[in-house]
């Protein structure tokens, strides 16, 4: 690097005057909230096509910051995949071509991250900061998004007894919400306008209220009788554990564990999701101590929900764990600009681009990469999407996606989050586009290493910059010369090419932190042998 920026020096030297003129015209607004180290804070915009000397006449002295570039898309790249049009549209690109597709939206996130109003409490600390530099250094094969989120997860156990307080002096429950699944229903509608996103909550109760529980007993027995499909999920859980599927009474039940619970039930559908009721009140899985804190912060409760339509039938070939599914699909934000998303039940098989494309991936081209498919996963849902789930998503894509775009943005604008995964129901006739959850510091594990290390390093480059420690330039010059220097934004050569494995593997049981013994209300939870 630092040959690189003495080439670039000698080629295009800087002027006292033109450095003066660059800093008088350079914005001085300073972000809120200590920063550490790293000292005083400047604005920092992503810089349009120049060289690497006159993007340190930009930043100016005395800070210095480290710059990275980054290879413009090339105009008509895909047949004007980026260009205007109606979305829906199913592509088959290159797998580089589709990258650079990619490229470019994320870069779009990045501009928007310069002068974005970001909630407090995702500005990152000195530790998030060394791990954001380390993702942008292009050194290692550690710089994939399920990394980024599980480091971010382990950090909010380390700093919770550190946490913002309010005026009261007790911990501000600022961003818990995005983990109850009660709670984000009434507060995503809040953000947007009072309108309502998620499924309607047909009920639900606290763990230790008797009378809520008596009462959504009753509300279930109804519904059940009157052969409604129903959702039984945990308030407090995440992962898709303890959540039962029912659909309307003489049909299969749509989830193993509800079939589970129907085989070890006497009585009829109607005990058999009464019994589910408890499970999912009572339940805990050990995966949940190994997400963040916040979630450890919900009450317990159970939520009833109805059954969206079925999209992905149980895989025949795929023995006891195979399931149904309704159709879901990913949506990732970052500093409030959608970047494109992926199917909960086949995540390699394609991805949604932020203009609402359709791209179908080369499976071989995807295991040049470093790419593995995932067995659970194929067992599940089998290998491939369904041709009538494909049709249905592309369908609902040219009809609903700008809805979903713009819900998704101004849900993570008006939270003031670096990024959130809004997970969207889509295919059913009744109900229509329906938020399924909202899902901060969710893992990436199901998404291709390509699409994981620019993730990752669009969000790592986007909190740089907004703290003045990076400056993104765009160069026209070879991806070889950047992949010499190391000075490219996204990852090249073997960077590019080496597997990944899936962050959560490095804790064995929680994160540092995690509390070890079970607390008092949590009486179904196993306690945990080290």
């Amino acid at each position: 690097q630092a040959e690189a920026r003495a080439k670039f020096a000698r080629s295009s030297p800087r002027s006292p005057a033109a450095a003066a003129a660059a800093m008088a015209a350079r914005p001085n607004d300073e972000l809120a909230g200590p920063l550490g180290r790293y000292g005083r804070s400047r604005s920092c915009r992503v810089i349009g096509p120049t060289d690497l000397a006159t993007a340190e006449a930009l930043l100016g002295d005395p800070f210095s910051a480290a710059v990275l570039c980054a290879v413009p898309l090339r105009i008509g790249v895909g047949g004007g995949a980026s260009g205007n049009g109606s979305p829906g549209r199913l592509l088959h690109l290159p797998l580089e071509d589709a990258l650079a597709v990619l490229e470019a939206d994320l870069l779009e996130a990045l501009q928007a991250a310069q002068h974005y109003a970001l909630d407090e409490a995702c500005m990152p600390n000195e530790f998030l900061l060394e791990l954001l530099e380390a993702a942008v250094s292009n050194v290692g094969n550690r710089d994939g998004w399920d990394e980024m989120m599980c480091r971010r997860i382990a950090d909010t156990w380390r700093t919770r007894p550190t946490r913002r307080r309010n005026a009261a002096g007790s911990r501000d429950p600022t961003n818990i919400w995005l983990d109850d699944k009660l709670l984000q229903v009434g507060r995503a509608a809040e953000l947007c306008g009072g309108e309502e996103l998620h499924l309607p909550i047909f009920g639900h109760a606290a763990y230790g209220d008797a009378p809520a529980l008596t009462a959504l007993h009753a509300d279930v027995r109804a519904r059940v009788g009157r052969g409604e499909g129903l959702v039984v999920k945990p308030r407090h859980g995440a992962n898709s554990r303890h959540v039962f599927l029912w659909p309307p009474k003489g049909d299969r039940p749509a989830s193993a564990a509800a079939a589970e619970v129907e085989a070890a039930t006497e009585g009829g559908r109607e005990e058999a999701v009464l019994e589910s009721v408890k499970r999912a009140l009572e339940g805990w899985d050990d995966s949940w101590d190994r997400e963040c804190w916040q979630l450890s912060q919900v009450p317990r409760g159970v939520v009833v929900q109805p059954l969206y339509a079925i999209a992905v039938s149980a895989c025949e070939s795929g023995g006891p764990r195979s399931r149904a599914a309704p159709l879901e699909l990913k949506v990732q934000v970052l500093f409030g600009e959608v970047v494109g998303g992926t199917l909960n039940t086949h995540p390699a098989d394609l991805w949604v681009t932020r203009r609402g494309d359709v791209q179908v991936w080369n499976q071989e081209d995807l295991l040049a990469r470093g790419h593995t498919r995932c067995r659970k996963i194929d067992k599940c849902y089998g290998k491939h999407i369904p041709a009538a789930a494909l049709q249905t998503l592309v369908r609902v894509l040219q009809a609903h996606w700008p809805l979903i775009r713009g819900t998704s943005e101004r849900l993570t604008r008006g939270a003031q989050l670096d990024e959130l995964r809004v997970d969207w129901l889509l295919g059913d006739d009744r109900w229509g586009p329906r938020i399924g959850e909202l899902t901060y510091m969710g893992a990436g594990s199901r998404m291709s290493p390509p699409l994981s290390r620019r993730l990752s390093r669009a969000y790592a480059a986007a909190h740089l910059s907004r703290l003045g420690r990076l400056a993104v330039v765009q160069a026209d010059c070879a991806e070889e010369v950047l992949a010499a220097t190391g000075s490219s934004l996204w990852p090249v050569g073997v960077l590019d090419r080496a597997r990944q494995g899936h962050g959560r593997g490095q804790f064995a049981e929680a994160p540092p932190g995690a509390p070890s013994d079970p607390p008092t209300d949590r009486v179904a939870r196993p306690r945990r042998h080290r």
